[in-house]
């Protein structure tokens, strides 16, 4: 009688453990499916951005969408985004792991858009003519992005132009795009 007890507490303790498993794989999953949908979201705004913007250099082939230290579920969004085309010009998405490869080829961006996992990088402060930066969560002193990407206090995602930054880069952003984003407020001027 002890052994069938004793086999009966043995298999209701394994299911538990391989129940307490299951949860916490499961519930790991789907932390990560929250971080890729997140990530896909923003650059979904990223991807759109690229309607609305008109580069002075129209005649290229293609547009440089130049992403900074972009971690795997930005880098999987991203991925979708290539050979995609807009205006009738090919994406083409270019990664940058350090400040060396950030700084030589820069020049060749016209659209620089730094994840929120890629503070490390040290922009200069002032862009080339021609690029434009996006920005997740930036510093709202920082004055050379163009469009902050944010979270609102309802956990949603909105974006803010700094008409100024805009204005620096040398591009054309659609009226459409200036009503949509939310306005600056004083204090982060």
């Amino acid at each position: 009688m002890k052994s069938v007890l004793g086999r009966l507490v043995s298999l209701t303790g394994r299911r538990w453990v391989y129940s307490g498993m299951w949860v916490l794989l499961t519930s790991s999953f789907f932390g990560a499916s929250v971080q890729a949908s997140e990530a896909s979201l923003r650059v979904a705004f990223v991807y759109n951005f690229l309607k609305f913007i008109e580069w002075p250099q129209a005649e290229q082939e293609s547009i440089s969408l130049c992403v900074l230290g972009a971690e795997e579920p930005s880098r999987q969004a991203l991925a979708q985004m290539e050979k995609k085309f807009r205006q009738q010009r090919r994406i083409r998405v270019a990664y940058f792991a350090n400040n060396r490869e950030l700084q030589s080829q820069l020049s060749s961006c016209h659209m620089l858009y730094r994840p929120e996992s890629s503070a490390r990088f040290i922009l200069p402060p002032l862009l080339p003519a021609g690029v434009l930066l996006v920005a997740d969560e930036p510093d709202p002193k920082e004055q050379q992005v163009s469009i902050a990407l944010m979270r609102t206090l309802d956990n949603l995602i909105e974006f803010i132009i700094n008409e100024t930054a805009i204005g620096q880069a040398g591009v054309k952003v659609s009226s459409q795009l200036l009503k949509l984003a939310k306005k600056r407020s004083k204090e982060q001027r």
